[in-house]
């Protein structure tokens, strides 16, 4: 069976067979910390491997993550045209210009309409999908809407084989809720700075849940303007 990689070198060492098509990710991280950077090389290697990618642009326009591509080497109009690239603006509400927008932020309902519209029309294919950041939409939202909006929608997600990264931003949302909802993942990576903050170093966390746990390897890492995210080995065992 196919198995989906991030496109980040380091990190999908540590993926051993990679992560099945079906399976979803949690990325949490800090605000600067390059969650958006993960996601265009997540999208990056969709495409180099022939995915259809859908991207959700919550945080920024739409044309933010053209541009990351486009430094990266990867026009996006052809893509676009062909269909195997897809960009969602929940971004701009009313002033979108996107064939696909979503027009209230604060309606989940309207949200999972829109994202069930949008995958029906790529069924048959491999799908990536990336909702960057899923914390934005939750923001004014009851905790228990919350994890009832998770649950059913990462059952269909799971059941229509759709991979699918969503990007939480790091203290937006009530800690409790955040570790409720990572019980339903296969695979969480956290994004965080650590050192002092005359000398910040990044450190991602790769792992999951086992247990009630969170059981992880961590690795610092760094971002060039050249090659993206570079992983480096791993800093300790596991957390």
């Amino acid at each position: 069976m196919r198995r989906a990689y991030f496109g980040v070198e380091g990190l999908d060492r540590n993926l051993e067979k990679g992560l099945m098509y079906g399976s979803q990710i949690m990325v949490e991280g800090e605000s600067g910390i390059g969650k958006s950077v993960l996601a265009g090389e997540f999208i990056k290697e969709g495409l180099r491997c022939g995915d259809t990618c859908i991207y959700v642009a919550c945080d920024e326009p739409p044309a933010a993550m053209r541009e990351h591509l486009l430094s990266f080497k990867v026009g996006t109009p052809a893509y676009e045209e062909a269909g195997r690239l897809i960009f969602v603006d929940a971004y701009e509400e009313g002033e979108s210009v996107e064939k696909y927008a979503l027009s209230d932020l604060r309606n989940l309902d309207k949200y999972f309409a829109l994202e069930t519209e949008i995958l029906h029309g790529c069924s048959g294919r491999r799908v990536r999908l990336v909702v960057d950041s899923l914390s934005t939409l939750f923001t004014s939202m009851d905790a228990a809407d919350i994890l009832d909006f998770h649950r059913t929608r990462i059952k269909q997600l799971r059941k229509s084989g759709i991979i699918a990264m969503d990007i939480f931003v790091s203290g937006v949302l009530d800690a409790r809720l955040m570790t409720i909802s990572g019980h339903l993942y296969n695979f969480i990576l956290k994004m965080n700075f650590s050192g002092s903050k005359y000398s910040p170093m990044r450190v991602m966390q790769i792992g999951k849940v086992k247990s009630q746990q969170f059981v992880s390897s961590r690795h610092a890492f760094t971002i060039s303007p050249v090659y993206g995210i570079l992983v480096s080995s791993e800093m300790g065992g596991n957390q």
